[in-house]
């Protein structure tokens, strides 16, 4: 009786520590999670490897144009930064990227003047012998005149949903490199939002600088100075 009185007390004070250290495990998680929901936004890399996302690299098609419109065999993402940037994850054999294509096509034609670029990638299996043709077949089709390469493993890790990697699947960042949206399928009700997003980010860049004036030239190619008037 008298030892199970001395051991009683004893056995209340660790289960209050225990209980205490419990509560407060329980209350930095709560903030953590808090913290990433405000945060750890995907962002796309930062040329100087300072951001919290690394350098990523995709391969491009075969002949494609890099977004400055020379050819490229591979394209840093961090080269995108600074534009309105839509990554766009395909399957050439998606009935729904079938449909939802040659919508990313008129969205890039309307807006690419003002800084919008859209980045396809294709999850195909590149181990696969007839993949580029697939790829290449797909484009054709939907009349693809944007940039198109291949998806990464770590492209998935950072920006596609992490509990669901089905295709289509749109990610979008503003001209800061952060990511602003993220949807996955396609049907005709999500092209206004998406379309809202992207008038929202393209406001947010810098006014184009005016075009420079044309300077004259004469028949052999010669720069002709302009004549002062009196």
């Amino acid at each position: 009786m008298t030892s199970s009185m001395q051991v009683q007390p004893k056995f209340r004070g660790l289960l209050r520590q225990l209980l205490l250290l419990c509560g407060i495990v329980v209350l930095l998680s709560t903030v953590a999670v808090a913290r990433m929901g405000r945060e750890d936004i995907p962002e796309l890399p930062k040329a100087d490897g300072s951001g919290e996302t690394p350098e990523l690299t995709v391969d491009l098609m075969p002949g494609s144009l890099g977004p400055n419109g020379k050819p490229q065999r591979t394209l840093k993402l961090s080269q995108l930064r600074g534009k309105v940037v839509l990554i766009d994850m395909f399957a050439s054999w998606c009935e729904h990227c079938k449909e939802h294509a040659p919508h990313m096509v008129q969205l890039y034609n309307e807006y690419r003047q003002r800084g919008f670029v859209v980045l396809g990638l294709a999850t195909d299996d590149r181990s696969k012998k007839d993949t580029v043709a697939n790829v290449k077949g797909f484009m054709t089709r939907a009349k693809i005149n944007y940039t198109v390469g291949f998806v990464t493993n770590q492209v998935v890790a950072y920006f596609a949903d992490n509990k669901n990697h089905g295709v289509p699947q749109m990610v979008l960042f503003g001209p800061d490199g952060k990511m602003v949206k993220r949807d996955i399928g396609w049907n005709a009700r999500m092209e206004k939002p998406i379309r809202d997003a992207i008038e929202a980010q393209l406001a947010k860049m810098p006014p184009a600088a005016p075009a420079k004036p044309a300077v004259p030239v004469n028949k052999s190619g010669a720069k002709v100075a302009p004549r002062k008037t009196k």
